[in-house]
């Protein structure tokens, strides 16, 4: 992905807004260096456009971060009127594409999440292309107004449930695995309300954890 172009324009203005659009991000998320001011010259002659160099801020993102970002926002811009725009974070194995809510949230999850997965996959796909090399390992992920976040509590709920269910049934120890950091806060806010099933928390393989149900005495 190239985040670096040079711009030229009647006015500097033009010439970032040249830039911008090219490089698909707004003038909040570049820095700006001026080569040539515009000049009038004396009566039209001799006349100079400015001249830009303007570069993506990438605040620690990778290359396959900043394609990602503009990979889905060239795609919503195909699928409605007006324009999306897209936060992006990146963790040690995840790029995160933050949508705030808008009047087409539904359309852009779709039933069930599936319009979220496939748009996450082929955002995926097309930001790992060859020439990507700074982040090609890491898996886009995609969340709109925090469904992402909603989402997994309601999951990791269920979870709790089901298992406590199964505690209650066979009076046996049930185990919680994979769970995140965060899911496991999650689970323990739920197992909290529960007041005939007790947990522990014990050490899985390499720096994973499991919580591990059972009744209460």
């Amino acid at each position: 992905m190239c985040s670096v172009v040079e711009k030229e324009g009647k006015t500097i203005s033009e010439a970032v807004m040249h830039a911008c659009e090219e490089l698909g991000v707004s003038k909040s998320e570049v820095e700006i260096e001026v080569i040539r001011e515009d000049s009038k010259g004396v009566l039209g002659i001799g006349s100079k456009n400015a001249i830009v160099r303007v570069e993506v801020k990438s605040e620690g993102l990778s290359e396959k971060g900043l394609l990602a970002k503009r990979t889905l926002e060239t795609i919503l811009g195909f699928l409605f009127p007006e324009p999306q725009r897209v936060k992006v974070s990146e963790t040690e194995d995840r790029i995160v594409l933050g949508l705030r809510a808008t009047e087409n949230k539904g359309h852009i999850i779709g039933k069930g999440g599936e319009t979220i997965r496939a748009l996450e996959y082929m955002v995926g796909k097309i930001s790992s292309v060859k020439s990507t090399k700074d982040g090609k390992g890491k898996r886009v992920a995609i969340n709109i107004d925090g469904y992402k976040d909603r989402k997994k509590e309601t999951d990791v709920a269920k979870t709790v449930a089901e298992a406590a269910g199964k505690v209650r049934q066979s009076g046996k120890p049930q185990t919680l695995e994979g769970l995140s950091p965060y899911e496991r806060r999650q689970a323990y806010a739920e197992i909290g309300k529960l007041k005939d099933v007790k947990f522990e928390t014990v050490q899985g393989r390499g720096k994973a954890k499991k919580i591990v149900l059972s009744p209460t005495d």
